[in-house]
């Protein structure tokens, strides 16, 4: 067997160690997530925010194969981007942007993080906001939910 075929099977998810990596960077972009989502308050700094999400996705896969023979390529595969209300998707602001948060407004986060190529991308609607989200907005937040929930039902082995 040659080393090219050898590494093709590699990347095969029956390889425990290419599940193993991409579990460790779902791991890692999941709790980048809930840091992000939790520092969307009003007043806060995009940018801060945004760069507060890559600097936790850098450290935490900087921690993980550090003693390994093969040097790993590891960190973000995916920059934290904070869309607001009629950005549709991908801000990752400058860091000379002054944009900040304010009471109701609705974000969309997209982060990503990758363990030696093996990519985790997440993404979340949040809503600024202390009490339940009520008018348009969860409208919008029931319709998405509601077209992916039919989406995931209709991916079957087979189908077209």
């Amino acid at each position: 067997m040659s080393d090219d075929e050898r590494e093709e099977k590699e990347l095969d998810l029956s390889s425990s160690e290419v599940v193993t990596k991409y579990k460790g960077a779902a791991e890692i972009v999941n709790k980048a997530l809930q840091l992000v989502v939790k520092e969307c308050k009003p007043k806060a700094k995009i940018v801060d925010i945004c760069e507060m999400g890559d600097a936790f996705i850098r450290e935490q896969t900087g921690n993980m194969y550090k003693n390994s023979k093969k040097k790993i390529e590891r960190g973000v595969a995916f920059p934290t981007c904070l869309s607001v209300n009629n950005t549709v998707c991908h801000f990752s602001p400058l860091a000379s942007d002054t944009s900040e948060l304010e009471e109701g407004d609705m974000v969309k986060i997209d982060m990503g993080c990758h363990i030696d190529g093996f990519i985790a991308v997440v993404a979340h609607t949040h809503v600024v906001q202390s009490g339940p989200i009520t008018g348009k907005q969860a409208d919008v937040v029931a319709a998405a939910n509601t077209a992916a929930e039919v989406a995931l039902r209709l991916v079957r082995p087979g189908k077209k």
